[in-house]
């Protein structure tokens, strides 16, 4: 008995033991963290022209994994089409297999390619048409805008309206619109014009070859992509335990459905409304249908505040052809916008965030103002990838707890038993007099605001 309870309690000394060094690795990982952290924003400067760099260098990797992410859907239906075929005529599978996925992987390619070369020569030679119609017509079109100004005003503001319209006029504000745009541009002086023009000229050449090696590794990332899956999975597996092994897949899993069902949804909705804006913009016979409805169809990729980026851009070339179509190209667009909200959009993407209304203004506003418009594209899929995280680390230590996980039960809840873990609920007293309270409040605040008024229109 003495050996046994002596055993027991080394037992519990070396508990405690395990106990105390876990609590001081976990503060001092914490300490850390905070360490880095705060170097992190004491150099961000340095931290974030290292990351450009590194974003430069793996440039054509990024672009050949994104061209992947892509392509896949397009791979895997040829691939489900092909394989049979070729299967039951071959005797060596493994590298039938190989063969037919190198052979989709680069039709894929071919599709990808040939659809972004009929789109640029559909749409390039309209814009550029556009454009050359809206330099050489500027004038007359601003004339037009104004004559209609002083028409819808009655010619109450005739004479400041005639002389706004004098060509000299005209051409000094085209004049400092254009001086405005050659110094933010740094347009300035030859030298500057020579200096920008090289420097775009190395960048669009930079960009045309990482795009090239770009494809290329994206047809290498197809090939091999069960070869990718397969490590990566051997590697978590020999990293974590195997219960958190699981959830790590787990949550891989939900981060591709989520950017899949998110991205790949979003540019089939941008497209079919490009394609309406197009077709609808035809029938009422507005101007520049092809670079409005590029415009709209591009934009709306981002969520939320796209349409409205892009109704501004194409309500203004409306208008300055015909400021009464400008008016109607305005009700359209809120008209095709809310279609797409209500009806279109939910059809084509469903609830493949899982995020409230909140979450996705916050994704696109943290995104926006940290990346730009790349941020403001992928900041919802992140942000619901990282909220289905903290609902699972949630629910895992509420379960630890031995209290429910639906959420619902903790609306009106008041207190929990430390004894039998059960939810004690609001009465109805209680939740009637919580919004007694709230509307005495409100009333109060109303009836404060009528008597101020009042005393207002007294006074006057």
């Amino acid at each position: 008995m003495a050996e046994e309870e002596t055993k027991r309690e080394h037992q519990v000394t070396r508990d405690q033991y395990r106990f105390y060094l876990v609590r001081a690795s976990v503060i001092v990982l914490a300490a850390i963290v905070v360490i880095i952290f705060y170097f992190c924003v004491k150099r961000y400067d340095g931290i974030a022209e290292g990351l450009k760099t590194l974003n430069t260098a793996l440039a054509p990797i990024i672009i050949g994994f994104v061209t992947a992410f892509l392509l896949n859907p397009i791979m895997k239906a040829l691939e489900k089409a092909m394989l049979p075929y070729f299967l039951g005529r071959t005797k060596n599978e493994t590298k039938t297999r190989h063969r037919v996925r190198t052979s989709c992987s680069l039709i894929s390619l071919a599709i990808l390619i040939a659809l972004v070369a009929f789109f640029l020569s559909a749409v390039i030679p309209q814009i550029v048409s556009t454009v050359n119609d809206l330099i050489n017509n500027i004038n007359d079109q601003i004339v037009g805008v104004l004559d209609w100004a002083d028409k819808i005003t009655g010619g109450r503001f005739h004479r400041q309206l005639s002389s706004a319209k004098e060509d000299k006029n005209i051409t000094n504000a085209l004049n400092s619109a254009l001086t405005y745009v050659q110094d933010y541009l740094h347009l300035g002086s030859n030298d500057d014009v020579v200096n920008t023009l090289t420097s775009w000229g190395a960048s669009i050449g930079k960009g045309i070859f990482n795009g090239i090696l770009g494809m290329i590794v994206s047809v290498y990332v197809l090939v091999e992509k069960d070869v990718f899956k397969s490590h990566t999975k051997k590697l978590i597996y020999g990293i974590f335990k195997t219960s958190h092994a699981n959830v790590v897949l787990d949550v891989g899993r939900k981060t591709k459905e989520v950017f899949y069902g998110f991205i790949v949804g979003k540019i089939i909705d941008s497209l079919i409304i490009g394609v309406i804006c197009y077709i609808c913009m035809l029938i009422l016979r507005f101007p520049y249908p092809v670079l409005c409805s590029v415009i709209i169809g591009v934009t709306n990729i981002i969520p939320v505040f796209g349409p409205y980026i892009g109704a501004v851009p194409t309500v203004i070339l409306v208008f300055m052809n015909n400021p009464v179509k400008g008016i109607y190209m305005l009700i359209f667009v809120i008209i095709l916008q809310q279609i797409d909200g209500n009806i279109i959009g939910p059809a084509i993407l469903g609830n493949s965030t899982g995020l409230s209304s909140f979450w996705v203004v916050f994704a696109i506003t943290l995104g926006g103002g940290l990346f730009g418009i790349p941020g403001m594209i992928i900041g919802v899929p992140v942000v619901a990838v990282l909220y289905y995280i903290g609902s699972l680390i949630a629910n895992w230590a509420i379960t630890k707890r031995g209290l429910p996980t639906d959420s619902t039960r903790y609306t009106q809840l008041k207190a929990v038993d430390p004894e039998s873990k059960e939810l004690i609920q609001k009465t109805p007293e209680e939740i009637a007099n919580s919004d007694g309270v709230k509307k005495t409040f409100m009333s109060g605040g109303i009836a404060k605001l009528k008597k101020y008024l009042k005393g207002r229109k007294k006074k006057h």
